[in-house]
């Protein structure tokens, strides 16, 4: 692909994501947060493997354009949901320390992630790099499954004293 055409399947991924911005905190508020984590990394872990196998096909122009939008879709859906959890999660004496740790953390994948997927395309290819970041998605689907409703109510319900 050209790298306009790149540019406007990036450009409409985002509008995408950009859009569900309100929709992601009104999901977490109403339904609580597994109901925007757990979807948004389904759909992320799915895309991402979806596109490491499409990239051969024929109309791999259209999966790239179909499967961008589906991420678009699922990082939209999970749009602070980090942040959120984090506040959640927070001792409410001093919620500080607790949250620079979490952010530090959080944002440790978002820094650590490209690296890897350079070493992994050094020594295999992008699509393994892909599928690998897809595999990562299905993971964090599991964790959000197990820790959330362990640890942050579901809403509505009471929390008891940090």
């Amino acid at each position: 692909m050209d790298a306009e055409a790149i540019a406007l399947v990036v450009g409409i991924s985002g509008a995408v994501d950009f859009a569900l911005f309100y929709a992601s905190g009104q999901v977490m508020d109403r339904f609580g947060r597994l109901w925007a984590t757990l979807p948004a990394c389904l759909l992320m872990g799915a895309g991402f493997v979806a596109l490491a196998l499409t990239h051969d096909l024929s109309g791999a122009r259209t999966w790239f354009l179909l499967l961008g939008i589906v991420l678009g879709l699922g990082n939209g859906l999970s749009s602070g949901s980090l942040m959120t959890l984090g506040a959640d999660l927070a001792p409410r004496e001093d919620p500080a320390p607790f949250l620079g740790s979490w952010r530090t953390l959080t944002s440790a994948g978002g820094a650590f992630t490209p690296a890897m997927v350079s070493a992994v395309t050094a020594v295999a290819s992008i699509s393994v790099a892909v599928g690998l970041v897809g595999l990562i998605g299905f993971a964090g689907a599991a964790a959000f499954w197990r820790w959330i409703p362990r640890f942050v109510p579901a809403p509505g319900t009471r929390r008891g004293p940090k």
